[in-house]
């Protein structure tokens, strides 16, 4: 009997456990305006449901190539075009082949050949006695050129045509200097030589004898081809 009622006051203190919480009426969903689900969600249509909002991200290693190069004067053009005829396997890539940058000035203006044939560094560059926005042609400064002046208003005749000629020539070496000096400080192309064809017999003689094949037979065959190009150019 104790027994007994020893184990009902066991059961008694045993604690009782929480009777469920009645959560009440159900809440009625939330009504949003369209202006608000245009911000928050992004519209599907009904063939694009499957597909990931997100498209995988697409990197461009390289440029896209230019469909034509741009060429700086009329002579670049025509030496481009009679390089392509003349020289086997030539084709112009920017950089690469055609307006090879060598270097650049204090004001971030780039210096570039314009020409690369065989490994060998072509500038076509008729010599310049003229004086332009940018300076005084090929002369080193402002007094050589009020020299050449000077002089070329003083002699006459056949000491005007020599004085010419020595002056044409000293220009040329100017300007090979100029551009050999650039050419010597570029850890590539200091040991690749250096052409600079100043008239379209010196292009003929100098780069499309040497590289060339299938060429015209004599320099003014050559000479009257490059003037044929000129005139079909249009006019700038």
């Amino acid at each position: 009997m104790k027994e007994e009622q020893t184990a009902a006051r066991a059961e008694d203190s045993s604690p009782e456990l929480p009777s469920p919480v009645d959560p009440g009426p159900l809440e009625a969903p939330r009504h949003f305006s369209r202006r608000h689900l245009r911000k928050k969600f992004k519209r599907l249509h009904s063939e694009n449901r499957d597909r990931p909002l997100d498209s995988p991200a697409h990197f461009e290693m390289t440029p896209p190539p230019r469909a034509q190069p741009g060429f700086c004067s009329r002579s670049e053009a025509i030496c481009a075009e009679l390089l392509r005829r003349f020289v086997p396997g030539f084709e112009l890539k920017l950089g690469l082949t055609f307006q090879v940058a060598i270097g650049a000035d204090g004001r971030g203006n780039t210096y570039s050949v314009d020409f690369l044939v065989d490994g060998v560094l072509l500038e076509y560059h008729p010599v310049r006695f003229y004086r332009n926005k940018k300076g005084y042609g090929d002369f080193r400064d402002r007094e050589e050129y009020r020299g050449y002046t000077r002089a070329m208003h003083a002699l006459k005749g056949e000491s005007r045509r020599f004085f010419q000629e020595s002056m044409e020539t000293r220009l040329k070496a100017n300007y090979f200097s100029k551009r050999r000096a650039l050419l010597d400080q570029h850890p590539l192309f200091r040991r690749m030589e250096l052409i600079v064809a100043t008239s379209p017999e010196e292009l003929y003689s100098l780069v499309i004898r040497r590289f060339g094949r299938s060429y015209p037979a004599s320099s003014e065959s050559f000479v009257k081809l490059f003037d044929e190009l000129n005139r079909a150019l249009p006019v700038e």
